[in-house]
């Protein structure tokens, strides 16, 4: 329990002034403690635990009803959740999380590193139910729904999370994802949609317009690839596997 105390320190005291301002009742008026705590120590004071939970639900972007069962019909209010409760599925995979990052968090202790951070949700969540990254949140749309759905989805993602740590907007995501189209799946026209979309938002960017390439020379399109290579070049004259694409789509010369 002692360990598990330690592990959610950092995230009490990052917390607490969150706690001060936003939990409704002041502790005088509710003078009883916490219930069915299994993974937190059961002496913990409603401050304490209240600003953990605060920090699960700042690391996914989630709130308490995600956990919790609401006592009132539609509510998702604080004051409305039953928290002893262990209705919800997602509650006792809350628990096993919890475990989990104690379990991490003492390993590291272990190893002697100096000043060794610690693991918390946010670590892998970044503000995200779902911790995994956007060309892996993409391709599971794109298997399911098509290219234009994952294009759809990113444009999404870009207007809520751009800016924040919850995904890499950055140009190799795309790159990444439309590689595996075109190389695994033979999807030629997906591919060079998505680095299209990557073009719309870094034009200048010359990996891209290599790619673009590529994918362009895999689907017999070797005018179109030419003249995307040499846009490469134009961008970055020193990307040198632009200039070899290049040489190869001239045939050597």
């Amino acid at each position: 329990m002692k360990a598990l105390a330690r592990s959610f320190a950092a995230a009490t005291v990052l917390f607490a002034a969150i706690t001060l301002f936003r939990v409704g009742a002041p502790a005088a008026q509710a003078p009883e403690g916490p219930k069915n705590l299994k993974v937190l120590p059961k002496n913990m004071s409603r401050r304490e635990v209240t600003g953990i939970m605060r920090s699960f639900s700042h690391a996914l972007g989630v709130r308490c009803i995600e956990c919790h069962v609401s006592k009132k019909a539609g509510s998702d209010r604080p004051e409305d959740m039953d928290f002893a409760a262990d209705d919800k599925p997602d509650k006792e995979t809350a628990r096993k999380m919890m475990k989990m990052v104690a379990s991490i968090n003492e390993q590291i202790g272990t190893f002697g590193l100096k000043d060794a951070a610690q693991v918390r949700c946010v670590t892998c969540h970044h503000g995200v139910k779902r911790p995994e990254t956007l060309a892996a949140a993409l391709g599971r749309t794109a298997a399911k729904g098509g290219v234009d759905s994952a294009i759809l989805d990113y444009r999404k993602l870009r207007e809520r999370y751009y800016g924040t740590a919850a995904y890499d907007f950055s140009p190799e995501t795309l790159q990444e994802l439309a590689g595996d189209l075109a190389e695994s799946k033979k999807d030629y026209d997906g591919a060079i949609k998505l680095l299209q979309l990557n073009l719309e938002f870094t034009p200048k960017d010359a990996d891209t317009y290599a790619w673009l390439g590529r994918v362009q020379m895999a689907k017999g399109d070797k005018p179109a690839a030419i003249a995307s290579f040499e846009k490469a070049l134009e961008l970055d004259p020193g990307n040198r596997w632009a200039k070899m694409q290049l040489e190869q789509a001239k045939g050597g010369k």
